[in-house]
């Protein structure tokens, strides 16, 4: 039996790493060893720990991107285009522009990736793939009520912001009084 495979998700904040390792664990269970890194030091009770925290998260999690945690990785996963990180021979390395696709649809194929190469007959057992697709359905279904949310939001906040343009109006109209004809 082979070895699991060590994955390092490397980004400059410690959310978008910690939730990168979230997506992956619930997609691959623990046939993947999954690791994070900041190229930043950790932030302690910074904005992102809060979020962290809020999403069920560790914050106390994130380590500092160190040559010991890329010399025993065997894949490198740096989030975000801009970031520098030292190349170590013999590591397959990964920039992922979050721009153009979702860190979901990423991970989700990574997830693919890693479930047909640590099978060694090269395919997932059908359980294994219905339970892959069950999984990402829920995933999409959260991010999908949640942009749902945001969208119900902004629209209750736009139609309150225009009553207030409508009261406001009102309220010099009501103050000038009758006008007087000329």
């Amino acid at each position: 039996m082979t070895s699991s495979p060590i994955v390092l998700f490397v980004g400059d904040d410690a959310s978008s790493t910690q939730i990168a390792e979230s997506l992956l664990h619930r997609l691959v269970g623990d046939r993947v060893e999954i690791h994070t890194a900041g190229a930043q030091p950790p932030d302690p009770g910074g904005r992102e720990d809060q979020m962290l925290v809020m999403m069920g998260l560790d914050p106390a999690h994130e380590e500092r991107l160190s040559v010991r945690a890329l010399n025993t990785s065997d894949r490198v996963i740096i989030l975000g285009t801009s970031l520098d990180v030292a190349r170590v021979p013999g590591r397959q390395y990964e920039e992922w522009d979050l721009t153009a696709t979702s860190l979901e649809q990423r991970v989700e194929t990574l997830a693919a990736e890693l479930i047909s190469s640590t099978d060694p007959s090269n395919r997932a057992p059908r359980a294994e793939v219905k339970r892959f697709r069950l999984v990402v359905q829920q995933i999409r279904r959260r991010l999908a009520m949640s942009a749902s949310r945001r969208r119900d939001q902004f629209a209750r906040r736009r139609a309150s912001a225009r009553q207030r343009v409508r009261n406001r109006r009102r309220n010099r109209r009501d103050q000038r009084g009758p006008e007087l004809p000329s």
